[in-house]
């Protein structure tokens, strides 16, 4: 697993690549709300908080154990 970017949002690709997933699997994620995201203007970017992501590796990891 490689590093999370030291930055406060993310681009749903970033997300994807650390989590070892396909981009359209975190626009899902996103979509059923296992994921927060912030989207700037209708249609517009959408950047995901560093801590969602970091807060959804743990829940997956707990459910793992």
């Amino acid at each position: 697993m490689t590093d999370l970017p030291k930055k406060e949002l993310l681009r749903p690709d970033e997300v994807a690549y650390y989590l070892d997933v396909s981009r359209s699997t975190v626009y899902l994620w996103i979509d059923h709300g296992l994921l927060t995201a912030e989207q700037y203007a209708p249609g517009g970017t959408i950047r995901v908080p560093r801590d969602a992501v970091e807060n959804l590796r743990l829940r997956c990891k707990k459910d793992l154990e």
